[in-house]
């Protein structure tokens, strides 16, 4: 439910990655697009007679969920016998850290998401979360539903600069919920206590954070290998967001990408994102404040090379076992397909 031409950005770094490695497994039709274009998409696909024949339809759903042509065309799918794994990615709506109700249209949004999971849900087969969590809040504790996180692009070896002292923050700067101002005011408590540490924010246009920027912050526009130049300076990478209703049943897919970039990671302690921490002890663990997140990274920029070359390793390590194509394996077994 997004076009996939537009650059590489949070939904369509999943999307992208899954496309490739389903292709891998065998012959795949991409129908993507906003809802003017996927209708007509769909409309050519439906009358073409291009459904015969399918093994299955995986669906990748927006934060703005289905138009009446995506159900139309499950339901019909499903009619003919072909299973339909539908994937939701969020329940923005449902949260007032993300979602505020300060509008008509935030309003109307909040009262239809049930109503729409609820028609996804009655035209699939079975759905998929990324956590545990987001599926008991979405369908309920009993509902059956398949759990696919966020996977990691291979990893990749860029050796760290000696003197490397900058945290890397990927992301919306200006997003209260992603906690970059609580970074920033760490890296400043951080430095006002005599360590040599600096920021890089790699952000779209427009959310960066506001200015006037301090010579220890850089402001970068890159992605993909373009963030890989970017590492012989980094010495981790972060992820501030602040413990939230929502956050805590989040999975950022930025903390896969991290991992696979081969650094120590700091992380705030929001329930999901803490658990893979303990699980692959790729870096360090703190509270959500501003003296904790300074403590953190005071301790990363502090380490010793052997300690940031072990997180390093680990990180690795933990992008191969969580790699894209174990996750497109995954949906092949949730639709039954060989």
């Amino acid at each position: 439910m997004y076009p996939l031409d537009s650059g590489s950005w949070g939904p369509t770094v999943r999307i992208g990655h899954l496309r490739d490695e389903l292709s891998r497994l065998g012959a795949l039709d991409v129908i993507a697009g906003y809802r003017g274009a996927r209708r007509l998409a769909i409309l050519r696909y439906t009358f073409a007679g291009r459904l015969r024949g399918l093994g299955g339809i995986y669906v990748e759903s927006s934060t703005f969920l289905p138009a009446e042509a995506d159900l139309a065309f499950l339901v019909l799918a499903r009619a003919l016998g072909i299973p339909v794994l539908t994937y939701v990615r969020d329940a923005y709506q449902l949260f007032d850290e993300y979602y505020p109700q300060d509008s008509l249209r935030h309003r109307f949004g909040r009262a239809s998401f049930r109503p729409l999971i609820r028609s996804l849900r009655a035209a699939s087969t079975r759905m998929a979360f990324p956590t545990a969590g987001l599926a008991s809040t979405v369908l309920g504790k009993n509902a059956d539903w398949v759990l696919l996180p966020p996977g990691s692009p291979p990893p990749i070896v860029v050796p760290r600069s000696p003197t490397a002292n900058q945290l890397l923050f990927v992301g919306d700067a200006r997003l209260p919920a992603h906690g970059a101002d609580r970074l920033m005011a760490a890296v400043e408590l951080t430095r006002a206590s005599g360590t040599d540490i600096e920021l890089t924010v790699v952000a779209r246009p427009g959310q960066e954070p506001p200015g006037p920027h301090p010579d220890w912050l850089h402001i970068r526009r890159a992605e993909g290998r373009q963030i890989h130049a970017l590492l012989p300076d980094v010495v981790a990478t972060v992820i501030p967001r602040p413990r939230t209703p929502y956050n805590d049943l989040a999975l950022p897919i930025k903390l896969f990408e991290y991992l696979a970039y081969g650094r120590p990671l700091l992380v705030t302690n929001c329930t999901e994102q803490a658990r893979v921490m303990s699980e692959t002890d790729a870096g360090v663990v703190v509270a959500n404040d501003v003296a904790s997140l300074a403590e953190g990274a005071t301790r990363i920029v502090g380490a010793s090379p052997h300690q940031l070359s072990l997180w390093s390793e680990n990180a690795r390590l933990a992008a191969r076992a969580a790699s894209w194509s174990t996750r497109a394996i995954t949906i092949h077994a949730a639709l039954g397909i060989p």
